[in-house]
C-alpha cells in the first residue's frame, strides 16, 4: 500500500494542468490511472444560458519507454445551456517514467475562436522541447502522426517510423495515420494513410528488420508523395 501512495504521489506531483475559459464554456481533461493504464476525457461544460454550436480537438502525444504514440480526436458538437458533456475518450497505457502532453481545445463553429482549452502534462522533462504548447492559430496541426496499431509488431513498426519520422527536417502538412488490421495467424495488416488517403500497406511477419526496411520505405514513399503534391500545388497556383 505504502508503495501504491507513493507511486500516486509521484503521479500527481508531476501532472500540470493549465485551463482557460471564456463566455461560460469551460473545457477539462479528466483522467483516471488504473494498473499502468490511463484513461484520458475531455468534457464540455456550459455555465452559460446560450445554446453553442462548437468544435473540439483533443491531443494526446506520448513518449518513453513504453513506446511513443499521438492521438488526435475531433468533431462537432452542440452544448446547451448549463449542460456537460463527454467529448471524447482515450486510454494510453503508461510506463512510471513515461512523458505525456495532452492538450484540449473548443472552438465556436462559426467563428472558429476558442473558447475554451485544458492541458494536461505528466513528466513533461522527458520531452525536452521536442514537444512545446500549441499555440491557437496552429489547430491545424502539421506533422502529427496518430498511433491505431494493435499488436506488438504494429508498435515496434510504428515506433520505428516514428524515429525515422522524426529525423527529417520538414515535417509534411498533413496527419499521418498508421493502422492495423489483424489478419490470419500471426500476421497483420498496416496501412499507412495521410489525410485518409491510402499511401502503402504490407502484411506484417514476426521480424524485427522487415519492420525496420519497411518504415523506411513508408517514410520514403510519403517523402516521394508529398513532393509531388507540392509541385502540383504550385503548378496550380500558376
Amino acid at each position: 500500500m505504502k508503495t501504491l501512495i507513493t507511486t500516486l504521489v509521484a503521479i500527481f506531483l508531476a501532472n500540470q494542468h493549465s485551463a482557460q475559459n471564456t463566455d461560460g464554456i469551460a473545457g477539462k481533461i479528466i483522467t483516471e490511472h488504473t494498473e499502468g493504464l490511463l484513461k484520458i476525457k475531455a468534457t464540455a461544460i456550459s455555465t452559460s444560458s446560450t445554446y453553442y454550436a462548437l468544435n473540439y480537438i483533443m491531443v494526446s502525444v506520448k513518449k518513453g519507454t513504453s513506446g511513443n504514440s499521438t492521438n488526435k480526436q475531433s468533431g462537432k458538437f452542440t452544448l446547451n445551456p448549463e449542460e456537460t458533456k463527454t467529448l471524447a475518450e482515450t486510454t494510453i497505457r503508461m510506463a512510471k517514467n513515461d512523458g505525456l502532453k495532452v492538450y484540449l481545445f473548443i472552438k465556436e463553429e462559426q467563428s472558429d475562436r476558442v473558447l475554451a482549452k485544458d492541458s494536461l502534462e505528466i513528466n513533461a522533462a522527458q520531452f525536452g522541447t521536442d514537444v512545446s504548447y500549441i499555440p491557437e492559430n496552429k489547430l491545424e496541426l502539421s506533422g502529427l502522426t496518430i498511433d491505431d496499431t494493435k499488436t506488438r509488431m504494429g508498435q515496434l513498426f510504428y515506433e520505428s517510423f516514428f524515429k525515422k519520422y522524426n529525423q527529417i527536417p520538414k515535417k509534411f502538412e498533413a496527419t499521418i495515420t498508421i493502422s492495423e488490421i489483424p489478419s490470419f495467424g500471426r500476421n497483420s495488416r498496416i496501412t499507412i494513410s495521410q489525410d485518409d488517403q491510402l499511401i502503402h500497406s504490407f502484411f506484417t511477419k514476426p521480424d524485427e528488420e522487415l519492420l525496420e526496411a519497411e518504415a523506411s520505405r513508408a517514410l520514403a514513399i510519403l517523402v516521394d508523395y508529398n513532393s509531388r503534391k507540392n509541385v502540383r500545388n504550385t503548378e496550380f497556383k500558376y
